[in-house]
């Protein structure tokens, strides 16, 4: 298994398979796992930061107000569709055709890959 610190890839450029670019890694979201913190997904697109004000009425009447709230383009990638081997070119482990599929994600994840932490 190939450990990747985290801050290497916040803000990478993401490539599809066919080499277009579908956005920037703008948030890693990983759940805790026993003594392990675990990637479940990976939210890629201009407007990926912006989804974290949604949480708030304030928030969401702004993301109404500039129409980012239901923009295209925002993506939340499965932990498994992301080939991270290299940290400074991710890319995307699915056709393009897939991906129209992960724009508005349910909770339907598959079982994510442990991130171990780095002994100091």
């Amino acid at each position: 298994m190939t450990n990747v610190n985290l801050e290497h890839l916040a803000g990478r450029r993401v490539c599809s398979e066919s080499g277009k670019s579908i956005g920037y890694i703008e948030e890693i979201i990983a759940e805790q796992d026993g003594d392990d913190l675990v990637v479940t997904e990976f939210h890629i697109g201009i407007f990926a930061a912006f989804e974290r004000l949604s949480a708030s009425t304030v928030g969401t009447a702004l993301l109404d107000f500039f129409r980012l709230r239901r923009r295209s383009g925002l993506y939340r990638i499965p932990w498994d569709k992301l080939d991270i081997t290299d940290p400074a070119h991710p890319r995307l482990l699915c056709s393009d055709d897939e991906l129209s599929g992960f724009e508005d994600i349910g909770n339907s994840r598959t079982s994510p890959a442990p991130l171990h932490q780095r002994d100091s």
